[in-house]
This record gives C-alpha cells, structure tokens and sequence, in this order.
C-alpha cells in the first residue's frame, strides 16, 4: 500500500512539474516577444504580402483588430476573393467578381480555421482566460536546433502540437493532425524571419506543408501597426439584387 502511495504522489508531483514548466514557457514566450504592455498597445494590423502556391504567386490585403477581427482580401490572375470575420458571427466569404457578386459563410473545418486565424495573439498569450490548455512534452530538434514541444488544446475539440526556440522561446513550429478526405494529413506550418511591429515580435514568413509536400509560402513584406480601420471591414457587404 506504501508503494501503490508513493507511485501515485509521484505522479502528481510529475503531473504538476508538467504543468508549470508548460506555464512557465507560455510566460517567458510572451516576454520574449514584447510582454504584454506592448502587445495590448498594439490594437490593429495592417499587412500587405505574397503567397506562393507552386507557380502560381497570389497577392493580399490583411487587415487585423483585436480580439479577434480579420479580413482578408486575396487576388490572383485579376480574380479577387475577400473573406472575413467579425469574431462573433460566423466566417463569410465575398466573390466581388461573380455576377452577380455572392457573399457565402464558410462552413465546417475551413470556418474554424478561419476564426482560429482570425485571434490576434498566439496561443500562449493569456492561454488560460483564452480556453487554452497546454502540456509540456519535452525537448526535440529543428533544424539542428534545440527546441520545446508544447502540446495545445482548446475546449477539448482543437488540439497541435508548439515547437518552440529554446533559446530565444520564440514559436518555430505549429503541428497538428487534420482529416483530407478519407485520411488523416500531417499538417506543418513553419515560422520564420521574425521581425519587430511597434515593439512585438512578429514572424513575416509562413511555410506550411502537408505530409512533408510544400502546400504554400506567405510572406508578408509591409506591416503597418495601429492602421485606421474602417468600421464596416469585418461584416460581409448586403448583396443586393437589381431586377432586370
């Protein structure tokens, strides 16, 4: 009985030595890229940049606000395509080009995404008031370097996997699982050239990719922090239809 007491106070004390080093890197992360004094002055972004699929190069407007506002506005081969969020309804969609112009609200895997892209910190800032909860999952390598796993769920439905710097606790790497059709996808997203806005830390260079194979590239190359933002930017337009 002593034995099965002391197993189990083990337990707990590993239990709880996870959870900390887990809070204690979510911490030390949110310092390294600014803390949060600078983080909460930064209340909108405004991005322009390119995103390479294969040989095919898109162009984008992002426009950021927080807690959790985006709109994006994508063009490519003269066709536009703007989807957004207002952080409370769902993810709509615009297609200005269509004739006529439709507005539709996305649905399923690509509107939780969406939304999830739409939150303007990262996971690990402010995690707990967020719904965030996290793990530490020892160390790994990336690229040769020495690197924290983080394992991140949200509300027990979203869960992935934070590879983070051991040095500079800057975010390199986001895992996670995704079901494509009929399979489960490795889905990897590869953070880099990190770069300051208004005193934060931001990375301006995204490749994701699937089961090893390069999806795409985003690369931001011009961001302007605390940009006005027009008030109607993150509600879908009213279409509306004149009789012929």
């Amino acid at each position: 009985m002593r034995l099965i007491r002391l197993l189990t106070l083990f337990l707990a004390l590993v239990g709880a030595a996870r959870a900390d080093s887990a809070d204690d890197i979510a911490r030390i992360h949110t310092e390294a890229i600014g803390g949060k004094q600078r983080m909460n002055l930064l209340r909108t972004l405004r991005a322009r940049g390119l995103v390479n699929i294969g040989d095919r190069v898109l162009t984008f407007l992002l426009i950021a606000e927080r807690p959790n506002r985006l709109r994006m506005e994508t063009q490519a081969q003269g066709r536009r395509l703007i989807q957004g969020t207002d952080g409370v309804a769902p993810p709509w969609q615009l297609d200005p080009d269509a004739n006529p112009p439709r507005v539709t609200r996305l649905e399923g895997e690509e509107a939780r995404e969406f939304a999830a892209d739409a939150e303007f910190d990262d996971p690990l800032v402010d995690y707990v008031a967020r719904g965030y909860a996290l793990d530490y999952a020892g160390e790994t390598q990336v690229d040769g370097r020495r690197a924290m796993r983080l394992l991140v769920t949200r509300r027990l439905v979203d869960s992935y996997q934070l590879l983070l710097d051991a040095e500079t606790y800057f975010i390199l790497k986001k895992i996670a699982m995704r079901v494509r059709g009929a399979r489960e996808v490795r889905i990897e997203t590869v953070y880099d050239d990190f770069r300051p806005v208004a005193g934060v830390i931001l990375p301006h260079r995204y490749v994701v990719s699937a089961d090893g194979r390069p999806l795409h590239e985003t690369v931001l190359e011009a961001v302007e922090p605390n940009a006005p933002v027009p008030e109607d930017s993150f509600t879908p337009p009213v279409i509306i239809t004149v009789p012929h």
